[in-house]
């Protein structure tokens, strides 16, 4: 009985500690990051008509971002953040560089301003940038730098998980920085957190929102046979073994069926050269000998 009771004791101090801990992290959370945060929520449906305005004041409804053929990079930023989003789209438009995929024909990259008093000139001026940042061909058509009221806007981060809020004694915005990747549906697919972003990675969530239809046929072929799975512990794209093993017996079926071409080429010709030619009568072995 006094074992027992002892046991109890130990596990009801190692509880009150534990609530202890908890509630002091929960404290020590600076208040602008209080209440900003990242709900996943990979297969959901974004196919609401919002309406948000481009850099030009046109009108973009939402659901025309999504044609069906190519993936979405959504973020939520504002042009008047002192630091986080211009690191944050700094920090994507240079890995971008680094993707064998291109803004425009292949996916589209989609930066929602948060906040509702945002300029149509600061709009043009962020687009402008990290258009020329990125130096990549003609790929202005595929960039949106867009804005919508107040609620239009957090409709769209609260349906993706994305909780953010205005700080007003600061005069500014806390959000988390994250890139939303879209189905060319616009099925949520995966989110790419934090300010550092493999190449690797964004091109694995990217090829996988579009199940493998962009880029060239080896993005198929890999997307196909589950050559690589996204890893939720470390957050990147990792090969599988029994994919690659796929793979390697694909190819070497091809690389089989192309090696014997001439030879079933060479056989038909042959064939066809022996029957034009005509082949002798067979003899009469017994009439020979009679």
């Amino acid at each position: 009985m006094a074992n027992r009771f002892s046991i109890i004791c130990v596990i009801a101090t190692w509880l009150s500690l534990l609530s202890a801990a908890v509630g002091q992290v929960q404290r020590g959370l600076p208040p602008v990051a209080q209440g900003v945060e990242v709900t996943p929520r990979e297969g959901t449906q974004l196919d609401g008509a919002w309406v948000l305005y481009d850099d030009e004041n046109s009108v973009v409804r939402f659901r025309s971002l999504l044609d069906g053929r190519r993936p979405v990079l959504l973020s939520f930023n504002y042009t008047d953040c002192p630091k986080l989003c211009s690191v944050q789209l700094e920090n994507m438009t240079l890995a971008l560089r680094d993707v064998e995929l291109n803004v425009g024909s292949d996916f589209l990259v989609v930066s929602v301003s948060i906040d509702p008093h945002e300029q149509f000139v600061r709009l043009r001026e962020a687009k402008a940038k990290y258009v020329r940042l990125y130096h990549r061909g003609d790929s202005g058509a595929g960039w949106f730098f867009l804005k919508g009221s107040q609620e239009t806007v957090q409709a769209l981060a609260d349906l993706c998980g994305v909780k953010y809020r205005y700080i007003p004694e600061q005069k500014l915005y806390s959000h988390p920085p994250v890139f939303v990747v879209l189905s060319p549906q616009g099925k949520i697919v995966r989110y790419i957190y934090g300010l550092n972003y493999p190449s690797s990675t964004i091109k694995g969530a990217l090829v996988e929102a579009a199940e493998g239809k962009i880029g060239s046929p080896i993005n198929w072929l890999a997307y196909s046979t589950g050559c690589y799975v996204y890893n939720e512990a470390t957050g990147k794209y990792a090969p599988l073994a029994m994919g690659l093993v796929r793979v390697g017996g694909i190819i070497t079926v091809v690389c089989l069926m192309l090696g014997l071409l001439p030879y079933w080429f060479w056989r038909g010709r042959r064939r066809q050269e022996s029957t034009a030619e005509g082949w002798p009568e067979p003899r009469d072995w017994k009439g020979s000998h009679a």
